[in-house]
């Protein structure tokens, strides 16, 4: 069985794929009392710290679809190379999307958080990049350093594949998923369509 980066060399695929987990919208963090725009967060920060680093960028709004979006989304959270997670406020698909790529994939998970908001005890040990929100917008020096931050932290994830995932560190001869190269090539055929 292949990995998608062999796969990826033997197709001649170029394109990396960044996966992002977070609400859409205005969402109320119910602890701090602020409601954040998070899709200022995504046009501001994350969207444009993934394109710096030359590759694609999608979240769930955006995966075009003509069945179930919960396949194309557990797909985009085992195959994508890396998967950026906002947790602000805590919203519940985010936590659970969060764990189901942790179970995925040992690595190149990059977590954020809104600073007021509230990390879970199962998290609040994992690192986070923890961004400043001004609720309806975010503040241009704020966004222009966390996105050098984030760009990193991208940086460093796809070069340095390390061990981000919580069930992967604690249970660590524990055997990630595969798939053959007939079942990636299936699913890549599949998302062209």
């Amino acid at each position: 069985s292949a990995t998608l980066p062999e796969f990826r060399m033997k197709q001649k695929i170029k394109t990396k794929l960044c996966f992002v987990i977070m609400g859409f919208g205005k969402k109320t963090d119910y602890k701090s009392g602020k409601t954040l725009n998070l899709d200022a967060t995504y046009n501001e920060i994350i969207k444009p710290a993934v394109e710096e680093c030359e590759i694609e960028c999608i979240r769930a709004d955006e995966i075009s679809h003509s069945g179930s979006i919960d396949k194309e989304m557990y797909r985009k959270l085992l195959l994508a190379d890396i998967v950026i997670a906002d947790i602000s406020t805590n919203n519940a698909n985010a936590l659970y999307e969060l764990g189901v790529r942790h179970a995925l994939k040992k690595g190149t998970t990059i977590i954020m958080s809104e600073k007021d908001g509230d990390l879970h005890f199962d998290l609040n040990h994992t690192a986070t990049l923890i961004y400043e929100h001004l609720g309806d917008d975010i503040g241009c020096s704020e966004a222009r350093k966390k996105k050098g931050e984030l760009r990193n932290l991208i940086a460093t994830a796809l070069q340095e594949i390390k061990t981000d995932s919580p069930i992967y560190t604690y249970l660590p001869d524990l055997k990630t998923p595969t798939l053959s190269e007939e079942e990636i090539e299936e699913i890549v055929e599949e998302s062209k369509e």
